[in-house]
């Protein structure tokens, strides 16, 4: 690649031509890229230090929240938010190539619903998990803007710390939350694993160290 084009996404060849950019600033790739790192970067420290704390860490089948260092949860919703602003920034590049458009073409009323949908279908396909996380506890908590599709359980998890550990990561949601007849709707993932997921698409050259077995 040229040194005037940052790639974006390697798997849908999306890219950013600095030298003639769709936007005027583009700030937010760089300050969502290192926010992104840092988080994934912490709790992986959390993971390696209770890995190596525990000789028997690969053995426990689970680490509940009231034992997760309460920085941890505030990681997932951190990240849940950054993640999904970034890949809507880079959704939105994508049009914004295919259409030729420039800044001003954003502010068009008739391409609103365009660019909604669109980056909301990529965030969608990319990270299905984390983008339900974001909606339903990391924006807010679903029990303060409840929808008619939230059950109790789901409601009512959304205002736990519902991070636990299950070797070798942090994940969220692996404890369902059942209220009566309902059990939670909220999505399982591990944020360090999301991100080792993610990177040879989105950051290749960036690498987490990995935890050493506890056994």
């Amino acid at each position: 690649m040229s040194p005037q084009r940052i790639e974006l996404d390697r798997i849908n060849g999306i890219s950013l031509d600095t030298s003639n950019p769709p936007f005027d600033n583009y700030q937010a790739f760089q300050s969502s890229y290192d926010g992104l790192r840092t988080l994934a970067g912490l709790v992986r420290e959390f993971e390696c230090k209770y890995i190596a704390s525990d000789p028997y860490a690969a053995h426990v089948a689970i680490h509940i929240s009231s034992k997760v260092p309460s920085l941890v949860p505030c990681a997932f919703n951190w990240f849940s938010t950054t993640l999904v602003n970034y890949l809507r920034l880079v959704a939105l590049v994508e049009l914004m190539n295919q259409n030729s458009w420039k800044s001003i073409d954003i502010v068009e009323t008739s391409n609103a619903q365009a660019i909604k949908s669109h980056c909301r279908s990529y965030v969608s396909t990319v990270v299905p998990e984390v983008y339900l996380w974001r909606n339903k506890v990391a924006a807010h908590f679903a029990a303060t803007d409840p929808f008619r599709d939230d059950n109790l359980g789901t409601l009512e998890h959304s205002i736990m710390n519902p991070v636990s550990f299950n070797y070798p990561y942090y994940y969220a949601g692996i404890m369902k939350k059942i209220a009566g007849a309902a059990e939670s709707a909220l999505p399982t993932w591990a944020l360090t694993e999301t991100y080792e997921r993610l990177a040879p698409r989105f950051w290749p050259e960036m690498q987490l160290p990995q935890p050493t077995s506890g056994a």
